[in-house]
């Protein structure tokens, strides 16, 4: 059993405290009233937040948890870690909630106020009877509720609200205080939920609001916990650390893809944003947790860290300087190239490669590719710019210098070059519109 950091289970219980539901509803409130139309009194509707969204849960768990467990801090035991001892505290919060709701509603809160406050009375319920059965997570439903409400006030910058959630989730795994399905499960339901019924109020009260950013951010978040997830989860029932890391390799890069070509241009960033905190919480937690165990190589170390972090430093570079040089459709195909190309070369190296031949490592170790793969590497590339381009003279062209660029570039830095490199030369090619 691997034995886990002092002082990372202390920074995993400092966020958890941090990031408890009701104290996390604070600044969500303050932010979502503080942009409330002329006319609405701040200080009164902030007061009615802040009694009945955090102070009053926040005094009933204290009270709840200081009784029955005896405990003179009973910040010991903050979030009631037992499933079968969650429904009485939890049905007083539901009452809070739902006075709080009724108060905002009858002193004219603004919209998206009363319907968030409603919105942790109906989760809240929601999670009531779920802890019957289950123990799903508060802590990550009550960074992404809050953040799919600050999403409809702002649009997609209220989503900077929801970047610690790689970070919440991480802590209550760590801290063993749930699973990994329970922080997804929580997270989902916060989003998915908050956002069905703010959609519906909206509409109810005839001020139609623009979801679509919404419905990208919620993937964006969810979406790396659940691959890195699977990816670990298949290491850990005996698939090659080699075939899980590019099962993610190509889901993400492919999943970038479809961003770009298809969802506005800020999402898209921020949803590249979230996917680097995911990979850079997995590196600091390291061996035995979930998510760095799908993604780092056994046959890296001691440099495993390493080889997770560069390639995502280098995929950034590429996508950033493609972006800006090239622009669309060229960076989405550049994409394409690397998801696709670079994503089989390793395994068909791994599994029919018989000629071999040393590249430069950054950290000095030389490391070996195949002809076999590069081999794939130019088919795959080929193909895909065949289909967009329509020339076979072109595909060919660029496919083999593709796989020429990915056999000569340093270990880790070929998500740059090959992307950079697919975009520039099928920009040079004029073939595209």
């Amino acid at each position: 059993m691997k034995i886990k950091s002092k002082n990372k289970l202390r920074f995993a219980d400092w966020v958890s405290k941090i990031a408890n539901a009701p104290l996390i509803a604070m600044p969500a409130f303050l932010l979502l009233n503080y942009s409330s139309p002329p006319g609405t009194d701040f200080i009164k509707i902030t007061l009615l937040c802040f009694i009945f969204g955090s102070i009053i849960p926040v005094i009933v768990v204290a009270a709840w948890i200081s009784r029955h467990h005896k405990l003179r801090d009973w910040s010991k035991e903050y979030d009631v870690p037992n499933r079968e001892e969650r429904k009485i505290p939890l049905t007083f919060i539901v009452a809070s909630y739902l006075t709080g709701s009724i108060l905002l509603y009858y002193f004219n809160a603004p919209l998206v106020t009363t319907g968030l406050m409603f919105c942790y009375f109906s989760t809240t319920l929601l999670v009531l009877f779920i802890s019957l059965y289950w123990k799903i997570s508060m802590h990550t439903m009550g960074v992404s509720g809050p953040a799919a409400a600050l999403i409809f006030a702002f649009g997609p910058i209220g989503a900077v609200y929801a970047l610690i959630l790689p970070v919440v989730m991480w802590s209550r795994v760590y801290l063993k205080r749930h699973t990994m399905s329970q922080v997804i499960a929580g997270a989902s339901v916060g989003f998915i939920l908050t956002a069905i019924q703010l959609w519906a109020m909206f509409n109810a009260a005839h001020k139609p609001s623009d979801v679509y950013p919404l419905l990208w951010l919620i993937p964006a978040f969810i979406g790396p916990a659940i691959l890195l997830s699977v990816t670990g989860f298949l290491n850990s029932r005996g698939l090659h650390d080699g075939y899980t890391r590019k099962i993610f390799h190509f889901i993400a890069f492919i999943s970038i893809a479809v961003f770009l070509k298809y969802a506005p241009s800020d999402v898209t960033v921020i949803s590249i944003v979230i996917g680097m905190i995911y990979l850079l919480v997995s590196c600091f937690s390291g061996k035995g947790f979930l998510w760095f165990d799908g993604m780092a190589r056994k046959s890296d170390a001691p440099n495993e860290k390493l080889y997770v972090i560069l390639p995502m430093a280098s995929t950034v570079a590429g996508l950033g300087a493609s972006w800006a040089l090239f622009g669309h459709p060229f960076v989405e195909i550049g994409m394409l190239c690397v998801a696709i190309g670079d994503a089989v070369a390793e395994p068909v190296g791994v599994r029919w490669g018989r000629h071999k031949f040393k590249v430069y490592s950054l950290t000095g170790k030389m490391s070996q590719r195949s002809i076999e793969g590069s081999l794939s590497v130019f088919l795959a590339c080929a193909l895909i710019i065949f289909l967009v381009s329509g020339s076979v003279t072109v595909s060919l062209l660029i496919g083999f210098s593709l796989s020429i660029i990915e056999a000569i570039s340093p270990r880790g830095t070929d998500n740059f070059t090959v992307l950079a490199g697919a975009s520039a030369l099928l920009w040079l090619s004029g073939v595209m519109p």
